[in-house]
């Protein structure tokens, strides 16, 4: 009797931690804008603010959270001759779209770009105003 209890413990932590696991989703926002040009990003939600952050080249800003709750992500983000607020992550589309539970934005001189797994190549979503 002992052993299964010890078993169905065993199996209902592991059930829960995997559970947990398939709904965690990190997003990154990369400075990819090269050397001696650094990224300012403030991130939020309507729930949370990220704060601010002064990203350095190759830095990058990241979070994670629980899907299931159509959490919705904006970064107002500027670096020397640019200034943009841009949706950086919508449940219902990027969620899917991102891969492995992870959204990886590479910010560029040019704009925006989102690696899109089923591709598996960075795309251009938004470039600066």
């Amino acid at each position: 009797m002992r052993t299964l209890n010890t078993n169905l413990l065993l199996f209902l932590a592991l059930t829960l931690l995997k559970i947990q696991m398939a709904t965690a989703f990190h997003v990154y926002v990369i400075n990819n804008l090269g050397d001696y040009t650094n990224l300012t990003a403030h991130c939020r939600s309507k729930e949370t603010d990220l704060g601010t952050r002064v990203l350095e080249f190759g830095a990058a800003f990241d979070w994670d959270f629980d899907l299931g709750h159509g959490f919705e992500y904006w970064c107002d983000m500027s670096w020397a001759v640019s200034h943009g607020d841009f949706q950086v992550f919508y449940e219902p589309k990027d969620a899917e779209r991102c891969g492995d539970q992870k959204c990886y934005w590479r910010i560029d001189r040019d704009g925006l770009y989102l690696y899109i797994k089923s591709e598996d190549d960075y795309k251009l979503q938004f470039t600066w105003p």
